[in-house]
């Protein structure tokens, strides 16, 4: 009987051993992830605001044939008009990065429950994975719905900026209206591709972040103990 119990405990020894790397790769991939996705919307803010930047200094050199009185005045409102969608574009980009980090939080908990699992004992292990990729789809699914309307918003308020710039160019506008159109363009299209990076999914070759539960349940499949000799 002693021997039994020596062989039984050996076993879970090393399964538990066998499952170390795996505990703390699984919790290694979930930070990863997280990380890489806030590392892909820092470019794109940058983009942003550096379509801001470059389609503003073409509207500044299309003012050149006016007035000087006129082009000094309308060159000071074209930097309200800067500032202001330079802020959108930020505030955009802080509330996006605030979502991701609730998205974190409410998932750590779940991710470090599953990992405490699969370092010790794998009891509950199988419920465990569930209420994870349960929660994972549910709280993906309602952080798009919150951030969506972000990229609506900076939209509705470039649009507004646009419209009021255009009343202040009124007869003056020239080429400038060109510029304007062109401006709006980029930005709704640097938009885009800002709030699609939150809708990025990894290729079907890649290896999923966090594990199916069978697949780890395969994992955690003990060995038979070695026959117990008579």
């Amino acid at each position: 009987m002693q021997r039994m119990q020596t062989t039984v405990q050996e076993n879970m020894d090393n399964l538990q051993a066998s499952m170390m790397p795996y505990a703390n790769e699984f919790k290694d991939k979930f930070n990863q992830n997280v990380e890489e996705l806030k590392g892909r919307l820092t470019p794109r803010a940058s983009e942003l605001k550096a379509t801001i930047d470059q389609n503003l200094e073409d509207l500044r050199r299309s003012l050149a044939p006016l007035a000087e009185g006129v082009q000094e005045k309308l060159n000071h409102q074209l930097e309200g008009l800067a500032f202001q969608m330079k802020k959108n574009a930020e505030e955009l980009q802080t509330k996006v990065s605030a979502n991701v980090d609730q998205l974190q939080k409410k998932l750590a908990p779940l991710v470090e429950d599953v990992h405490s699992k699969l370092r010790g004992n794998t009891e509950g292990l199988q419920k465990s994975l569930e209420d994870l990729n349960s929660q994972l789809d549910q709280q993906v699914e309602e952080f798009r719905r919150t951030v969506e309307p972000l990229g609506e918003m900076f939209n509705k308020a470039l649009v507004q900026q646009m419209e009021q710039f255009r009343q202040q160019l009124g007869s003056n506008s020239g080429d400038v209206q060109g510029h304007l159109s062109f401006l709006e363009k980029s930005l709704r299209e640097k938009v885009s591709s800002f709030m699609g990076t939150l809708g990025k999914k990894e290729s079907p070759d890649q290896p999923l972040a966090l594990p199916l539960p069978e697949q780890v349940q395969e994992q955690v499949q003990p060995n038979p103990p070695n026959p117990v000799e008579s």
